[in-house]
């Protein structure tokens, strides 16, 4: 697969087969975003691939007690497609029935506040990796910034000795297909 296509194929999936991925496929993804670029070459990101069955369910039910709080926030954003609202708390109530949740925290708790904002692009671009890598290896994936309103209760019990929580990736088997995404125009300019 070419770079390009696997960028423009690559979309959000929300359900998922019950299908395991494989341990070698995991490592892969872990892979990918280990060679992701970083500020400064501090590499400051810190994953756990969830995949164990009492693990998933403590984070959707750390996630459903996040859900009316996330409702609210929907419904001021989506006033007008009060079907993608449904469609997201469904989603939240066990990320589309995904078997393996990436969690993506920073290293370590105590980064300046004048390194912060290149630590989180940092781990951004390790998680664009894993979102590519997915699509490569005939994954789906969603990139989720939900886990984050759960994420001291989710530090805390995966990742206690590091830092921030700064979002989680579903990954799986698709059973859906992907909706297509119209491009905004007048989102850059050259010079």
């Amino acid at each position: 697969m070419e770079l390009m296509e696997a960028i423009k194929g690559r979309r959000s999936i929300r359900k998922f087969t019950d299908e395991p991925i494989a341990p070698e496929t995991i490592d892969k993804l872990v892979e990918a975003a280990m060679w992701a670029p970083s500020g400064q070459n501090l590499q400051p990101w810190y994953f756990v691939v969830l995949t164990k069955e009492e693990d998933l369910a403590y984070l959707f039910s750390e996630l459903g007690t996040t859900a009316f709080s996330e409702r609210k926030r929907l419904e001021e954003r989506f006033k007008n497609n009060p079907e993608i609202i449904e469609e997201t708390m469904e989603f939240m109530k066990a990320m589309g029935g995904a078997r393996t949740i990436m969690l993506a925290f920073l290293n370590k708790p105590n980064y300046s506040e004048e390194m912060l904002p290149s630590c989180i692009e940092s781990v951004s671009a390790a998680m664009q990796n894993v979102c590519l890598m997915a699509y490569a290896e005939g994954l789906g994936s969603c990139w989720v910034e939900a886990v984050c309103r759960a994420g001291d209760a989710l530090q805390e019990r995966f990742a206690p000795d590091h830092g921030k929580l700064i979002g989680g990736i579903i990954l799986g088997h698709p059973a859906m297909e992907a909706r297509p995404i119209k491009r905004k125009d007048g989102r850059y300019e050259i010079r």
